[in-house]
């Protein structure tokens, strides 16, 4: 194996690997909880879930039909809404393991993808070492900010989950590039 691709992988594993060993302590111990609250009368809440609901899914409420509605329903969905409440339910009908193998492995798979992107353009951007620790870094905050911005203004996540996870992925990608940058030389100019 050419020593740039060994350089390339070993970077994209050791980036990895701090990526996920900080999402874990970031969830677990720094946000854990960020934004989250419990319901009130939750048994009643999941009583009623379990009796009328049965089909996996992302529920938005008040709900509508988005693609084939009159302006009259329109119009009572935009009251409903305005009036409350409104939100969103991520729902399945059977539990499971809250930190199963499959949902590790998964998280792993996602942080080798992103820790993979950023170790490329870090090995093509011709700068010192903290001007690439800080695109990597940029790069975080980009995808973050891409995603959990739209969570936020759209779908009302609270502000405490969105600096959270801006937080988290700021300092993950930070952490994870001060690594990459270290394995992976700049380019020759």
């Amino acid at each position: 194996m050419h020593i740039a691709v060994k350089k390339i992988v070993g970077a994209a594993l050791l980036g990895t690997v701090v990526m996920f060993i900080w999402g874990g302590f970031s969830h677990m111990v720094l946000f854990v909880g960020a934004g989250f609250k419990q319901l009130p009368d939750e048994d009643k809440l999941i009583a009623s879930l379990k009796t009328n609901k049965n089909e996996q899914g992302l529920y938005f409420f008040p709900s509508k039909e988005f693609r084939h509605s009159t302006k009259e329903q329109d119009l009572a969905w935009e009251n409903k809404f305005r009036n409350g409440p409104a939100g969103l339910i991520v729902f399945k009908a059977v539990g499971g393991n809250p930190f199963s193998a499959g949902k590790l492995v998964v998280q792993f798979l996602s942080n080798l993808s992103s820790v993979l992107i950023a170790v490329l353009i870090a090995a093509s951007v011709c700068a010192g070492f903290w001007r690439r620790v800080l695109v990597v870094t940029v790069i975080g905050v980009a995808a973050c900010s891409a995603v959990s911005t739209i969570y936020w203004n759209w779908y009302g996540f609270p502000t405490s989950f969105f600096i959270a996870q801006l937080l988290d992925m700021t300092i993950g990608f930070f952490l994870s590039g001060a690594i990459i940058c270290k394995i992976v030389p700049k380019p020759v100019s």
